[in-house]
């Protein structure tokens, strides 16, 4: 959400330099919009209503990724995990550090 309801609201180019269409986030506006979780990076994407071109889904596990993550998966090298698997294998890394096993 982003509320410009008692504020001047950003300039045209303020709001295109951030990826907003310049009425979203004008003057008295109030932009609201749908966010999802990347599950490749889990990073917040704003699932801009006016967008025009395709979203990225992971094939994988059938899931929207965000733009970054989706030219990724293209790569010949590209290896699929999630951001949880990601996680879980840094935890395990950094918990089995000093072990001698």
């Amino acid at each position: 959400m982003v509320d410009h309801r008692a504020s001047p609201g950003l300039t045209a180019q303020e709001a295109l330099s951030l990826g907003y269409h310049p009425a979203q986030v004008s003057e008295g506006q109030l932009f609201e919009a749908k966010t999802n979780h990347c599950s490749h990076c889990g990073t917040v994407v704003i699932m801009n209503p006016m967008r025009t071109r395709d979203r990225s889904l992971c094939i994988y596990c059938n899931k929207y990724i965000c733009d970054n993550c989706g030219i990724q998966s293209k790569m010949p090298d590209y290896v699929h995990k999630t951001y949880t698997q990601q996680i879980d294998e840094s935890l395990t890394f950094f918990a089995n550090q000093g072990n001698t096993i």
